[in-house]
């Protein structure tokens, strides 16, 4: 064996022991892509280092932190990647020194420079090749530009902050496609338009000639194929767009059909009728993909490639990024969604989507089910041959070689076609003026007052040079009276905070509570460690989410109350 071959497997066998529990969550591919991920995150504060450690300990490739501060005594306390020997260091060394002990196989970099500096002159360049950028506890200003940036480069970028008991997380990204979103669903059974192979396994069962402890191991699949059948013959009706009186109907015809009262694979298929005994539908969110301009013509976008930009704020159909063309997952994503549409408009397809070729576990014998198993893994087989097919059309009209997308990823692409989904969330860098995309959502989920409070300390802090309830550290100030000053502050935020809502957002009827805006205003632009650590944790999952392509990220807020046990994801 080659000795390069031979350290490949033992490293593929110290993985599978060290990640188990995460492997378990997005296998191998989403492994893969956190060990090849170059994360850069702006700021080294306690919010910055419990996200990292979540993201260090499941193996991600490289981080890069950028902070020229100072590890000072408040550090010490609430930092636990910090010690007290580190006071007067620079933090961003000491973090990213303590953080690399946590995983050997993670590469960690500290820039001591300021975080504003990635937006200009040799700096910009510690974001080239970035595959998630982090600002943490970033002035407003930065994150905005920072944005622009980001979004210029079709990077994502979390940008998070805390002060006491709040913390808010925003995700801006200008197209995230996912494959795998392990989003739930019926199970796709085709009970009512059997395709050619599962017709002819049902109609060769005859239960009338089945004993009693044969007909205990029926699958539920093929009691509910004859159980409609038997049911419109006698109402005379079409099998479609069945109402719930006549799924009712159709599960009586099912304990009907059973010998006895206690078999439990005839009481499983009458439970599974209103699920399974309805008409096939495309879901929404897979709708919307193969109805954008992208899945429409790809091949007009690889040709342009030179001239290919991102989409400007708010666009709807979004131009493939120049690092997409060059077939990284976002451009398999659009070219196998072109030929999934094609594959839709095909005789072949019927109206559905390819099958997965997995079915739910069932009452039936070992045979039974196995045999049922197989018919449905060579429908999925001869599915996924015909968006091949389709595949090698669009990529043959793109000037494109027929493996350029590869063979694993149309794999996984065809399992999951059910389960597309596509994120196009509004940019960080959007008019500050204009009201929020997602403000009704907030406003009906209680947290408007919040986000509008968060987006009053921005201002604060640009109009005064300091975090609200923060003592002024000008030389001539006088020592502040902080009960005093956490008072006079809080008023201000909730004004701020009023005029923006009755204002430019012309919202009504939302009150921005005195005490919310004091809890604001006593953190004092303080991070406390449990908060920290809960909001780390939250966006390193968000981070994972982006990184791999896998599960759905929040669009595109997440507040957090720790103060009133709340906790919540909507858009902004």
């Amino acid at each position: 064996m080659d000795p390069t071959d031979a350290k490949r497997i033992r490293n593929d066998a110290d993985n599978v022991q060290r990640y188990d529990r995460q492997l378990r969550l997005w296998q191998k591919d989403g492994q893969s892509a956190l060990e090849a991920a170059r994360v850069v995150v702006l700021g080294s504060s306690t919010l910055a280092s419990e996200s990292l450690k979540n993201l260090v300990l499941p193996g991600i490739g490289e981080f890069v932190v950028v902070d020229d501060a100072l590890v000072d005594e408040a550090d010490a306390r609430t930092n636990f990647f910090v010690r007290a020997a580190d006071v007067g260091q620079p933090r961003a060394e000491r973090t990213v020194e303590h953080l690399a002990e946590l995983n050997p196989d993670v590469r960690g970099r500290a820039v001591v420079q300021a975080p504003a500096s990635v937006l200009e002159g040799e700096g910009a360049a510690l974001l080239e090749g970035a595959t998630l950028v982090i600002a943490c506890a970033q002035p407003e200003p930065v994150v905005r530009a920072l944005s622009e940036r980001c979004w210029a480069a079709g990077i994502p970028l979390l940008a998070a902050a805390a002060t006491g008991f709040l913390a808010e997380l925003r995700m801006s990204a200008c197209e995230h496609t996912v494959v795998e979103s392990h989003a739930n669903g019926r199970p796709d059974l085709r009970v009512m338009a059997p395709f050619e192979a599962l017709r002819a396994h049902a109609d060769a069962v005859c239960l009338d000639a089945l004993n009693t402890a044969d007909l205990a191991h029926v699958p539920q699949v093929v009691l509910l194929i004859k159980a409609v059948d038997a049911w419109a013959a006698e109402a005379g009706a079409e099998k479609r767009a069945l109402t719930f009186a006549q799924k009712k109907a159709v599960a009586a015809v099912v304990q009907r059909m059973a010998p006895g009262p206690d078999e439990e694979n005839f009481a499983e298929a009458a439970a599974a009728v209103v699920a399974s005994c309805g008409d096939y539908a495309v879901p929404a969110e897979v709708a919307h993909i193969l109805a954008d301009p992208a899945a429409a013509a790809p091949g007009a976008q690889v040709t342009a490639v030179a001239a290919a930009t991102v989409p400007t704020p708010g666009a709807q159909g979004a131009a493939l990024r120049p690092a997409a063309i060059r077939g990284d997952p976002a451009s398999a994503f659009w070219l196998l969604a072109a030929a999934l549409r094609r594959y839709m408009a095909s005789e072949h397809a019927a109206g559905m989507l390819p099958h997965s070729g997995t079915i739910p576990d069932m009452k039936a014998d070992t045979a039974s089910f196995v045999a049922l198993q197989r018919i449905y893994k060579q429908k999925a087989d001869q599915d996924k041959a015909e968006l091949v097919g389709q595949l090698h059309a669009v990529l043959h009209d793109a000037g494109l070689p027929a493996n350029h997308v590869p063979a694993a990823q149309i794999d996984t692409f065809c399992k999951n076609a059910g389960r597309l989904r596509l994120l196009r969330t509004t940019p960080l860098h959007a008019d500050p003026s204009a009201p929020p995309a997602g403000l009704d959502a907030m406003a009906s989920q209680g947290v408007l007052a919040h986000y509008a409070l968060f987006r009053a300390a921005d201002r604060f802090v640009a109009k005064h040079g300091r975090h609200a309830g923060m003592p002024p550290s000008a030389p001539s100030a006088q020592p502040a009276d902080l009960d005093a000053l956490v008072e006079s502050d809080a008023r201000e935020l909730a004004s701020i905070a009023r005029e923006l809502l009755a204002g430019p957002w012309a919202v009504e009827g939302v009150d921005v509570p005195e005490a919310l805006a004091a809890e604001l205003a006593r953190g004092g632009g303080h991070e406390l460690h449990n908060v920290a650590a809960l909001a780390g944790g939250i966006v390193a999952q968000e981070a994972i989410k982006l990184i791999t392509h896998q599960y759905v990220p929040q669009d595109n807020i997440c507040i957090i109350d720790t103060a009133n046990s709340r906790l919540v994801a909507t858009t902004a």
